[in-house]
């Protein structure tokens, strides 16, 4: 079921025909550089389960994104919720996985700024977050380039990375439904 659309987008529910994919994008060692862990096909069958759950249940949750004029699905983008042990959780969690053909085209920012408007003037949300490893400066422009902001103070080590990672350090940004209908 189509949930957004953007210029060059589709942002749908995941469906049968997307796992191969996703499971090809998700085993991508360049996608899943800023990740403690390549996901076997048995993890990332589990996660598109969870995402189908999410959404029955929370009525959002991560999208396919399709390219429209092709019908490729390039990855997601959406909405999960954060629950994990950290001062800011639960939280609503806008977070994107592309495949890695398909950086640099806009197209992370151009889906995350519908979702983000989806967030705020259809769901009501108050607040979104968005966290990554301090050392995944792409997703973090990405971030940026939405409106959200962060403080250093939200800094923190994720408990679902190995302690000794070096990608335990993570960045914490965030945009209020406030703020974000102000502009």
């Amino acid at each position: 079921m189509r949930i957004l659309e953007t210029e060059r987008l589709f942002l749908r529910t995941f469906q049968e025909k997307d796992v191969e994919s996703l499971i090809a994008i998700s085993q991508d060692q360049k996608v899943m550089q800023f990740f403690p862990a390549i996901p076997t096909r048995e993890e990332t069958i589990g996660f598109i389960d969870r995402i189908i759950t999410h959404q029955e249940e929370k009525n959002f949750s991560l999208y396919a994104a399709e390219i429209k004029s092709t019908g490729e699905m390039i990855g997601f983008v959406g909405l999960y919720t954060a629950t994990f042990q950290a001062h800011f959780t639960p939280a609503i969690e806008i977070g994107w996985r592309l495949s890695s053909k398909h950086w640099n085209q806009g197209y992370a920012t151009e889906a995350a700024k519908a979702v983000l408007n989806y967030a705020f003037r259809k769901l009501d949300l108050d607040e979104v977050v968005s966290f990554t490893s301090a050392l995944n400066k792409p997703s973090i422009r990405v971030m940026q380039k939405i409106g959200l902001h962060t403080n250093s103070e939200d800094d923190f080590d994720n408990p679902k990375v190995p302690p000794g990672s070096p990608l335990i350090g993570h960045v914490l940004y965030r945009l209020k439904r406030s703020e974000y209908l102000q502009y």
